[in-house]
Order: C-alpha cells, then sequence, then structure tokens
C-alpha cells in the first residue's frame, strides 16, 4: 500500500477534480477515510506485540471479499452524516490507488523484513516533493488526519457492522478496536515524526523504515526512466512509472467517486453501474479476488 502521504494527495486530487465534489467541510475525514484498512495494521503497534488480531482484520480487508465490503460501505453511506460519506469516499480512493501501484511497489520492494514499508516512506517523500514541495520530514502529517479525540461514532458502527457481515472469522464483540486503531495511528505518526533525523539516528532498527527522511541517494524510486518492471503477481511486464499510475489511478477514481456521489444525491439510483466499475479487485495484487493470485515476483530496489 502507499504511504499516508501518498494517499492523502492522492484523494485531494481526486476531489479536486470532482466537478460536483461532495458538500463536506471535513477534509480531514477524506484524508483520515483515504487510509482505508491501514489504521488497523498501527493497532498496538509496539514492536514487541507480536501476533495481534485486529491487524488480521486489516489483512483481511484488502484480500478478501474486497468489492463486497466496498459495496456494503457505499450502501450505508446514502444515508449517513456528511462526515461518514467523507470518509467513505476517502476510504474508496485507497481502495482505488492501492490495487493500481501495489503491484509496481511489490516488485520494487520484495518480501523481506520491513522493505515494502521503506520504499512506500521514499514515494511518499519523492512523489510530496515532487509534485507539491512538500518536505515530508518537516510536515506533521498526523495533523492531516486528526479529526478529534473520537471518530464520528457514524464511522465506527459502519466499519463494525460491514467487517462482521463480511468477515466473521475475525470479528470483534466491542467496535473499540476502531477507535483505538485511529488513535494510536495517530500516536505512531507523532513517534515517528523526525525533522532533525534525531531519532533515526538513535534508533534505526526501530522506526527507519517508517519514519519519512530526505532521500539522499539517486536510485530511480519512481521508475522515472520507464525501466521494465514486472507484476508482482502475474510477471506481466510495464515500464509504466510511479506517476503514471498515480495519473491512471486518479482518472479511475474519477469515474467511481462520481458515481458515487450521484447514487447518494439520486433518490432512486441504480447501484449496477458501481458493482460493474468497483468489481472485486484485490488491494494487494490488483487483479479479481476470484483468481486466488498470490505476490512472488520482484526485483527488489531497496
Amino acid at each position: 500500500m502507499p504511504n499516508v502521504w501518498t494517499h492523502i494527495l492522492f484523494s485531494e486530487e481526486v476531489v479536486d477534480a470532482i466537478t460536483k465534489p461532495i458538500s463536506s467541510p471535513n477534509e480531514s475525514f477524506i484524508k483520515l477515510g483515504a487510509q482505508g484498512p491501514d489504521p488497523l495494521f498501527y493497532y498496538r503497534f509496539w514492536p514487541w506485540v507480536k501476533d495481534e488480531p485486529v491487524r488480521e482484520i486489516g489483512m483481511a480487508i484488502h484480500t478478501k471479499k474486497c468489492g463486497d465490503f466496498l459495496m456494503d460501505l457505499i450502501i450505508s453511506g446514502k444515508h449517513a452524516s456528511q462526515q461518514a460519506q467523507a470518509f467513505i469516499i476517502g476510504f474508496v480512493t485507497h481502495h482505488i490507488l492501492d490495487r493500481n501501484t501495489h503491484p509496481y511497489i511489490h516488485y520494487r520492494a520484495g518480501y523481506q523484513g520491513s522493505n515494502h514499508q521503506k520504499l512506500e516512506i521514499i514515494i511518499d517523500t519523492l512523489l510530496a516533493e515532487k509534485k507539491y514541495n512538500l518536505k515530508t520530514w518537516k510536515t506533521k502529517v498526523y495533523k492531516e488526519i486528526d479529526v478529534g479525540r473520537h471518530l464520528d461514532r457514524n464511522i465506527v458502527h459502519i466499519l463494525h457492522d460491514t467487517i462482521r457481515k463480511h468477515y466473521p472469522e475475525h470479528h470483534q464483540d466491542s467496535p473499540a478496536y476502531i477507535q483505538k486503531a485511529y488513535r494510536d495511528m495517530l500516536l505512531a505518526l507523532k513517534i515517528l515524526y523526525d525533522p532533525y533525523g534525531w531519532k533515526n539516528a538513535l534508533i534505526p532498527s526501530l522506526i527507519s523504515s517508517y519514519s519519512h527522511q530526505p532521500v539522499e541517494d539517486d536510485r530511480d524510486y519512481l521508475n522515472l526512466n520507464h525501466s521494465t518492471w514486472y507484476h508482482s503477481a502475474t510477471n506481466e511486464p510495464s515500464n509504466k512509472s510511479f506517476l503514471e499510475l498515480f495519473e491512471e489511478s486518479k482518472m479511475e477514481a474519477v469515474e467511481v467517486i462520481t458515481e458515487i456521489i450521484r447514487y447518494w444525491k439520486e433518490e432512486h439510483s441504480s447501484i449496477h453501474k458501481l458493482r460493474t466499475l468497483i468489481g472485486d479487485i484485490s488491494y494487494d495484487t490488483g487483479k479479481p479476488v476470484e483468481l486466488g493470485l498470490e505476490n512472488k515476483y520482484y526485483d527488489a530496489i531497496i
């Protein structure tokens, strides 16, 4: 999955490109939603906590019943609060960017240790600086997704009910884990914020793969030279850059989000077109879930 900044910037560009954007002053809810299921990976993030069932929910959302889960979020949003609608819009942008860029990230990161996260952090920094002149290591990203001490109850219940429906094997009795995952993500991002590099120098083994820092080598992490790479699950060749994948994802997301807004606003609107647009695509492989593909091909740049 691309990291926090890439998902924030992507959601902003998608919303800005929509001619009739969702009427919500709660931009931070879109940015938080744009993190998709990823906050669940921050639940009890301390390095000594090894096996955590809540993190398994995040992995299930990324790889199983992806289309059904998203469709139920969207249907629940039709009569939800503006904050919940903004969150769902962001969540859908997360899925679309993941399914288009994940194969590249897997291929270029490989599957060893925390290299996947390390490459995502590097892409975050390069993309933000190239497109927005934004220095990730000097900007407090946790403020971008902070919607207050507690998540909107409407959002929590929609997520909890939808997870219970589609992933009963991972179901938690109380929705409290969703609130905690959100707060733990904010806490982790505060801890990882290191504008002067002191934390990375003192405890590199713990935070260097997750903390934004200047990129000081000249490796072509964004594939701006259009080298051939191969899909991580199918081995299909491509020479697209990450920026091209980002732009293609944006075009796709604008169409989907526009259709979601139409569905929410029109009293008797059909859901059929949305089902076709969203399909049932794995966040992880970018291919239909029913194919059961696994990521295995790589040529790591890290």
